[in-house]
C-alpha cells in the first residue's frame, strides 16, 4: 500500500450493517454510518511521518518493502499513530540503504553508473519534499514532526557525502554501511574526475584512484 495515498478523508468508520426486508411491514434498512470525519483520526507522531518517509522513498525506488530495515517495517494503517518507535537518524539510515541498493552492482560501465546514480539522487529528494509536503498538510501535526522529515533527510544527504568522518559512521548500526559506503564514494570520485579531466582513465569506476593515470 502507498503510504503517500492515503488521507484523512479516505479512512471510513465502521458502517452499520443492513437488513434484508422479509417482506410487507417490515422495517427498512438501518441508513449507512457516514464517513469518518478528520476527528477520528489521530495525530501524526514522529514514528509514522518518517514510515511515510520510508515508504514514499521506497515507492520512488520501486524496490519491494522486505527491502526496508526489519525494525521499520511499514504498520498496516499509517494513520494511526505508529507503534514502531523510529527517529531521524534510524530514518536516514534506512535511506543511505536504500540508495546504495538501487545502484547498479557493475560499475565497469561507468555512464551507465553514473546515469543511475543521478536518477537515484533526484527520486530520493522529489519523495522526501513530497512526504514534507504531506506531512506538513496533516490534521494538528505538531513543527517537531515536520523538522524530524527534514532532519532525516539533511542527515541521510550529509552520510552520502564524500566525508567519512561525519559522526554518523561512528554509530554501531551504521558500520555495516561502511563496505558499500567506500565503494560508493570511490566510483562517484572517479565519475566526477572522468567529467573534469580529459586525460582521466576510461576503465572502471572501482579502480583505485592512485593508479588512474
Amino acid at each position: 500500500m502507498e503510504v503517500s495515498k492515503v488521507s484523512p478523508a479516505d479512512v471510513p468508520t465502521a458502517r452499520a450493517g443492513t437488513a434484508p426486508a422479509t417482506g410487507q411491514g417490515s422495517q427498512s434498512a438501518p441508513p449507512i454510518a457516514p464517513p469518518g470525519t478528520q476527528a477520528d483520526i489521530r495525530p501524526l507522531d514522529v514514528s509514522g511521518a518518517l514510515l511515510i518517509l520510508l515508504a514514499e522513498v521506497r515507492a520512488g525506488f520501486d524496490l519491494p518493502v522486505s527491502i526496508a530495515n526489519p525494525q521499520s517495517t511499514i504498520p498496516q494503517s499509517p494513520i494511526m499513530q505508529s507503534p514502531i518507535t523510529l527517529n531521524p537518524v534510524q530514518a536516514a539510515h534506512d535511506l543511505v540503504e536504500m540508495l546504495l541498493q538501487v545502484l547498479p552492482e557493475n560499475a565497469g560501465d561507468a555512464p551507465a553508473w553514473t546515469a543511475a546514480f543521478v536518477r537515484a539522487e533526484a527520486s530520493m529528494q522529489s519523495s522526501i519534499e513530497r512526504t514534507i509536503a504531506i506531512v506538513a498538510q496533516w490534521r494538528d501535526v505538531p513543527p517537531a514532526v515536520v523538522d524530524a522529515v527534514k532532519e532525516a533527510r539533511t542527515l541521510a544527504f550529509s552520510a552520502l557525502a564524500d566525508e567519512p568522518q561525519n559522526p554518523l559512521w561512528l554509530r554501531l548500526e551504521w558500520i555495516g554501511l561502511a563496505p558499500g559506503m567506500q565503494r560508493f564514494w570511490r566510483r562517484r570520485r572517479n565519475a566526477r574526475r572522468r567529467l573534469t579531466d580529459p586525460d582521466y582513465s576510461s576503465g572502471s569506476l572501482d579502480e583505485s584512484e592512485e593508479f588512474r593515470r
